[in-house]
């Protein structure tokens, strides 16, 4: 295994804490911030169904479409309009994980290109990072908007290296999602998972280069090896 020249990170979870979102959507789901977890894994579902049915939808409207189905399961309704709103809201206003600006400026310090690739779309992705108040830190800001379609599809993770004139063996994805890691694996990437609270690996996906706790350990282990 050589040393990645790229560093493509996942944005959401992987960069920003969730439990802003949580707090936001738990009151339209009769206060149950144990459903919005169902949420996103329906958004992510259902991006797949996308990707199989050879369609294409904005991401915050299937996140809409989710809210709606999610709500409906409990009794709960909500009309598709309201739920973009509210996920909106709250989508675009997540702070950082604590060890995500230093760690990010670490490893650009020592030369790593770096790499935003997220499924929202590209004013969404803009506005997440800007709120996050680490934009700076990346070299590049890709959106999956841009090619009409969705992680973890492999055409995405070949399209980012092609973006920043790398091989995929000389990048790799970071992220705490096992379907995102695996991905990337299956596309030649190396990855790294970081294992931020309730993750794990998918038991059954590739495994990855590194399983870490956080970014400052990702930062800490290739820095070293620089």
């Amino acid at each position: 295994m050589t040393l990645p020249k790229v560093l493509i990170f996942d944005i959401n979870e992987t960069l920003l804490d969730m439990d802003e979102m949580k707090q936001g959507l738990a009151p339209v789901l009769n206060g149950d911030e144990t459903l919005v977890d169902l949420w996103f894994a329906t958004l992510l579902h259902h991006s797949l169904v996308d990707i199989a049915s050879g369609q294409f939808h904005d991401f915050i409207d299937i996140g809409a479409a989710a809210l709606v189905m999610v709500a409906h399961s409990k009794d709960i309704e909500i009309s598709q309009s309201d739920a973009k709103q509210t996920i909106k809201k709250y989508i675009t206003a997540l702070p950082p994980h604590a060890d995500v600006k230093p760690a990010l400026n670490a490893l650009k310090d020592k030369g790593f290109t770096l790499v935003a690739l997220s499924n929202s779309s590209i004013n969404g992705l803009a506005e997440q990072l800007r709120f996050a108040n680490i934009k700076d830190c990346f070299d590049h800001i890709l959106s999956t908007e841009t090619i009409h379609t969705y992680k973890p599809h492999a055409s995405v993770y070949h399209w980012a290296c092609n973006q920043v004139s790398a091989l995929p063996s000389e990048v790799m994805m970071v992220a705490a999602h096992g379907w995102d890691v695996s991905g990337a694996k299956a596309a030649g990437l190396q990855t790294t998972f970081i294992e931020r609270p309730g993750k794990t690996m998918y038991p059954l996906g590739l495994t990855p280069d590194y399983v870490l706790s956080t970014l400052t350990e990702l930062a800490n282990t290739l820095t070293s090896e620089c």
